[in-house]
């Protein structure tokens, strides 16, 4: 960490130092406003200051794999991470914070460029993070990925986009056909405009399979609402990770779950999520669990508010539902249920149905409030996913499950 330029004694300690460095975190901005000052001063003056040791430009940083740049203060500060780009980097992420204007989107412009013109630079993941991209960036992005042949993992999140139509149609018409995960902003005035942009989007990634969208209406008459407005995404069944974050609750059925687990046999991850929270949009019954136990055997994370007021009995669903198609859970490791609200006296046989579904005895129920969990609306569930853990730990050594068993109070 040079506060000025570095003399030759910590230059050379920097270069012992530096091959041994895989991944590079940083950000521009330090709490005291005169460390800040000289460090700005220095990102400017870097590549002047280094050119004598520097003779063929090699990397400062030459077997960095991983680097993530958080600007937040001075927009210029953006393209000075160019001397710490080397050709063993493999992920690379960008979240830009500081305010600019239109005269000075020229540091944004010069990063791509940079980033294009970098000798041998082969991306896996590149990550980018800002707020009003319009298209002469999206032009020099552009540019920049078609040089990344073997990107498998893409996010650019930019809330909101300048000019959305112009900027959604040039990017998602020219994305890296090998993408394998996708996370982007998707914005649309009405139904037609949304479809064709999903469309845009799963004809042209035929690879994908982690797919992640922030989906918001700018028109009041239609929005993402049902399971019928989820129909364009069901068109790669290949999908094993789908999260939505749309701008109001989202209910399902048993007809739509299945019809869901037939468009998407291989989902894993499920989640739909109320836009800038965590909270679930999926709203289901307690008995609607059983219908994606069936239509998802390979489900690992669900995101559900479930409704607590009616759950099924397991010792009679255990009853209806035995051999080889029982309704099964086994390889669920993360169910979020968001703000859902379960009374104390439903605990033991909200445990004992979830049980009876056989998850994982690893599984984890994420819950609002979890962190601070002394709070008493948080108890139920915590001791739900007590009881779970309990109830199935027999089964670890292949033992026979008993629903029936309740920890002891």
């Amino acid at each position: 960490d040079f506060a000025a330029k570095p003399s030759r004694r910590d230059w050379e300690r920097f270069q012992a130092y530096a091959s041994r460095i895989r991944r590079f975190d940083a950000k521009d901005v330090v709490p005291h406003p005169s460390r800040y000052a000289a460090r700005s001063h220095l990102l400017a003056e870097l590549p002047t200051f280094i050119a004598p040791e520097r003779l063929g430009n090699e990397p400062l940083l030459p077997n960095v794999q991983a680097i993530s740049w958080a600007v937040l203060v001075d927009i210029a500060n953006l393209p000075r991470i160019l001397p710490f780009i080397s050709p063993s980097l493999k992920s690379l992420t960008f979240d830009v914070y500081a305010s600019d204007s239109e005269e000075e989107r020229d540091p944004v412009c010069q990063l791509f460029d940079g980033l294009t013109a970098s000798p041998g630079l082969d991306l896996e993941s590149f990550n980018f993070d800002k707020s009003d991209v319009g298209a002469e960036i999206v032009k020099r992005l552009l540019s920049f990925l078609e040089r990344q042949p073997n990107l498998k993992v893409f996010r650019l999140s930019s809330d909101p986009y300048l000019e959305p139509r112009t900027v959604q149609n040039m990017l998602f018409s020219n994305l890296p056909t090998g993408l394998r995960q996708l996370s982007a902003d998707v914005e649309f005035h009405d139904k037609y405009e949304y479809t064709a942009l999903i469309q845009t989007i799963l004809e042209r990634l035929l690879d994908l399979r982690v797919l992640k969208l922030v989906l918001t209406s700018h028109h009041d008459s239609w929005n993402v609402s049902d399971f019928k407005s989820l129909a364009p995404l069901l068109q790669n069944p290949s999908l094993e990770e789908l999260t939505l974050y749309v701008s109001g609750d989202i209910h399902f059925d048993t007809r739509d779950i299945y019809a869901l687990g037939k468009a998407l046999p291989h989902m894993a991850q499920f989640d739909l999520r109320l836009h800038y929270s965590s909270l679930p949009a999926l709203k289901i019954q307690a008995s609607s669990l059983m219908d994606f136990a069936k239509a998802f055997p390979n489900l690992r994370v669900l995101t559900t508010d479930i409704s607590c007021t009616d759950i099924p009995l397991a010792s009679l669903e255990r009853d209806k539902s035995t051999g080889p198609d029982a309704p099964n859970l086994s390889n669920l490791r993360i169910w979020n249920v968001g703000a859902s609200s379960l009374s104390q006296d439903d605990v033991t046989r909200m445990a004992q149905f979830l049980a009876m579904l056989g998850p994982s005895p690893l599984l984890e129920i994420e819950y609002d409030g979890k962190k601070n969990d002394s709070e008493d609306s948080v108890r139920p569930w915590r001791d739900v996913e007590a009881m779970v853990k309990l109830i199935r730990r027999p089964n670890l050594g292949g033992g026979t499950l008993n629903a029936d068993r309740t920890p002891s109070s």
